[in-house]
């Protein structure tokens, strides 16, 4: 079995990544951010992430991109019972 470190650096290195530049791949929103942002957010919300700087203004730069707001929408409304 192959060692992958210990959750705080796993930590720490998503925190570097995310202090040196505005997405997870560079300066332009990607398909990464739609999968990295979601885990952040998850782990923010559910405080299963630390509460660190470099997690909050990201998650704050992508929280309110339109394709989301529209997920999240779907995702929070009631479901309808069948008939």
């Amino acid at each position: 079995m192959v060692r992958y470190g210990s959750f705080e650096l796993v930590v720490d290195t998503l925190a570097q990544a995310l202090a040196r530049q505005s997405y997870i791949a560079g300066e332009s929103f990607t398909a990464a951010d739609v999968y990295v942002g979601s885990q952040i957010g998850y782990g923010l919300q559910f405080k299963t992430l630390p509460d660190r700087a470099e997690f909050v203004q990201y998650f704050d730069r992508i929280k309110n991109r339109p394709a989301r707001v529209r997920a999240t929408a779907m995702d929070d409304a009631p479901v309808k019972p069948a008939q």
